[in-house]
């Protein structure tokens, strides 16, 4: 093999290994213009956390992306949530997240977004609330595992999943103790049982 052809070759398997490691970000334009929403997903995303993702995306009980901001829902009638979904008149969803977290570490703000993405199935039932703490606990555990400077901020949000993530563990990496304290909340009382 000649030096050219050695070159060639040499700069080709260099260029497939440099695009074979690069990571592409997911485009989530279509459910937030909010940087920090953005940075949440991106993050969702690099946890490979794909049911949440594609759920947001588009695959879910309205096949369409759900929208997601910062609002106040003091405001809207939901002050003691920390985020709520709701369907729009045009029968999209979009996921409303307390603006008092905007401050809040990117991947607390994810964990509302995986918990709010599981009420696209809109069931209203008990078990509906369970799944959703369930993954928004799974979610920041996860989050804390790989950075458990996390757990340190002082942000209310991490103090309440930092809260959530000591039941859940106390509990062998159950629901027990979460489930029995969504059942005794009055924000949930009216929820049906299946």
């Amino acid at each position: 093999m000649n030096i050219k052809s050695r070159i060639v070759v040499l700069f080709s398997a260099l260029i497939i290994m440099l695009f074979s490691n690069v990571a592409f970000a997911a485009d989530f334009s279509a459910n937030t213009k909010q940087p920090v929403l953005t940075q949440a997903l991106n993050k969702l995303d690099e946890m490979n956390n794909k049911k949440v993702i594609n759920v947001i995306q588009g695959i879910n009980s309205t096949n369409k992306p759900i929208k997601i901001m910062f609002r106040d829902l003091a405001a809207l009638g939901y002050g003691t949530c920390e985020a709520v979904t709701a369907k729009t008149s045009d029968g999209r969803l979009v996921i409303l997240i307390s603006s008092n977290y905007k401050t809040a570490p990117v991947e607390a703000i994810a964990c509302l977004i995986a918990h709010e993405s599981v009420h696209h199935e809109n069931t209203k039932t008990y078990e509906e609330e369970v799944r959703a703490w369930n993954m928004e606990v799974k979610t920041w555990v996860s989050f804390t595992n790989v950075n458990p400077s996390l757990k340190q901020s002082d942000s209310k949000l991490v103090k309440r999943l930092n809260y959530l993530s000591k039941l859940y563990t106390k509990d062998g990496n159950q629901m027990t103790s979460i489930a029995n304290l969504i059942a005794n909340q009055p924000a949930y009382a009216s929820l049906k049982r299946s």
